[in-house]
C-alpha cells in the first residue's frame, strides 16, 4: 500500500509542478491580469474617481519584440517608464514611427517619431506623465497592450473606447494629413 501512495504523491507532485510551470509561461509571456491605479487614463480606465476602487484588466503580452507590429494608434499599452524603471505606466498609444504629433506644450511645432519609438499619451492629459513630459519611447519598452477591464464586475469586458477624437487633429500619420482630414 505505501507503493501505490507513493506513486500518487509522485504524480501529484508532478502534476502540480507541471501546472506551475505552464501558469508562470502564460502569465509572463501570454496573458496577465494587471491593477490600473491612478486618474491618468479616464474615462477608458478607472472611470470611477473613488482613488479607492482600481481597476483590473486582461492584458497581452504577445506583442512583445517581433510582435510589437501589431501596435496600432490608439492601443492602450503598459511600458517601463523611460525615467524611472521601477515604474510601469499605463497609456494610450498616439503615434508610431515615421509619424508626426504636436506635442500639448508646443502647439506650434511638432515632432517625428523615430523608428523604434512611439509617442504616449494618457486620455486625462491633466493628470498625466506622458511623452509630453518625456518624448517618444523606444517600442522595446512596451510590456503589454490591455485587453478589457475584468474588475469591478460592472467593468468586465467592457469595450474600452478608441482614440479620443480631440486627439486626432494633433496627429499627422506618416508625416501626411491630420487624421480628422
Amino acid at each position: 500500500m505505501s507503493t501505490a501512495a507513493s506513486v500518487f504523491r509522485r504524480r501529484m507532485l508532478t502534476g502540480a509542478a507541471a501546472t506551475a510551470f505552464v501558469w508562470i509561461f502564460v502569465t509572463d509571456n501570454v496573458m496577465s491580469l494587471q491593477m490600473i491605479k491612478g486618474r491618468s487614463m479616464q474615462p477608458a480606465l478607472n472611470p470611477d474617481s473613488n482613488r479607492l476602487k482600481n481597476d483590473v484588466v486582461l492584458v497581452d503580452k504577445t506583442i512583445r519584440g517581433m510582435m510589437s507590429s501589431r501596435l496600432k494608434r490608439g492601443d492602450i499599452v503598459t511600458f517601463t517608464s523611460p525615467q524611472d524603471p521601477d515604474c510601469h505606466l499605463v497609456k494610450r498609444i498616439i503615434a508610431l514611427p515615421h509619424d508626426c504629433v504636436v506635442p500639448l506644450s508646443s502647439p506650434d511645432s511638432y515632432v517625428r517619431i523615430p523608428n523604434g519609438q512611439c509617442w504616449v499619451e494618457g486620455d486625462e492629459s491633466f493628470h498625466s506623465s506622458d511623452s509630453n513630459t518625456f518624448g517618444p519611447i523606444p517600442i522595446a519598452l512596451i510590456d503589454a497592450r490591455v485587453i478589457a477591464p475584468v474588475w469591478p464586475l460592472s467593468r468586465f469586458g467592457t469595450r474600452l473606447p478608441s482614440l479620443p477624437e480631440w486627439k486626432k487633429p494633433r496627429i499627422y500619420p506618416n508625416g501626411g494629413p491630420r487624421m480628422s482630414e
